[in-house]
């Protein structure tokens, strides 16, 4: 199991979110962040001593099962709960769910564009290559989604955006292994998204849907590649 993972220690927040939803929330952080990798063993018990609060188990148990439900983790009965192999088959379908939603939300936006959105994403990507020449994979896939959600959402589309999130924890966790593991450059990302705010600023919907394609497209392949690298033992289907 990931040392990073096994040497850290979380705290409940003191909020409204019942604690089974924080330890998913954060279970499911970890894995698509390859701080869990897939096959690493997940029991009740050691994650909850990874919390600074007593917990029980139950709360636990339930963030395991809602985590299987969303293809994080595999149960098996009697045996040990272990995280998931990552769904080849998952990234590609992912890939055209993100290029049919996200491609319609640039279509759609129009009406709604206007400098200030697009000041708002051009200072996002330079946020971007500021995280990348740090070299800082958190911050750097925070402002990622934070731009294709800020186009999504003010398409009018939140609900689109909340499927499309969905989807991108399968493709995300394949992108943190790209990057962990230098196969793919950090700043290929902002790269992209300029490319995508040039044909914004100029209001050309058309050539902005084009490098929204290509960028959905270009990073589908480059986690085929970065999967035909990995251990195959990380993948199925």
């Amino acid at each position: 199991m990931n040392e990073f993972y096994l040497s850290t220690e979380f705290a409940v927040e003191n909020t409204k979110e019942p604690i089974n939803q924080q330890i998913y929330r954060f279970l499911k952080k970890a894995i698509i962040e390859c701080r869990l990798l897939p096959g690493d063993p997940l029991s009740e018990n050691e994650v909850s001593s990874k919390f600074k609060t007593k917990i029980s188990r139950q709360p636990v148990r339930e963030a395991l099962i809602k985590l299987a439900e969303n293809d994080f983790v595999e149960i098996a009965p009697k045996k040990t709960t272990k995280v998931a192999r990552i769904s080849k088959q998952d990234i590609f379908q992912g890939a055209d769910i993100r290029m049919a939603l996200e491609g319609y939300a640039i279509r759609k936006i129009g009406p709604a564009l206007n400098d200030a959105v697009i000041d708002s994403l051009e200072q996002n990507v330079k946020c971007q290559r500021e995280a990348a020449e740090r070299y800082d994979l958190h911050e750097h896939f925070r402002l990622d989604d934070e731009f294709h959600k800020t186009l999504v959402c003010t398409a009018g589309l939140d609900r689109a955006w909340r499927i499309v999130e969905g989807v991108k924890g399968t493709m995300d966790r394949v992108r943190f292994l790209s990057l962990e593991y230098a196969l793919t450059p950090i700043i290929v990302t902002s790269e992209a998204h300029s490319k995508i705010i040039q044909a914004l600023r100029k209001r050309d919907l058309e050539a902005a849907h084009d490098a929204m394609y290509e960028h959905i497209l270009t990073t589908r392949d480059q986690l085929q590649k970065v999967m035909s690298k990995c251990k195959a033992e990380w993948f199925r289907d």
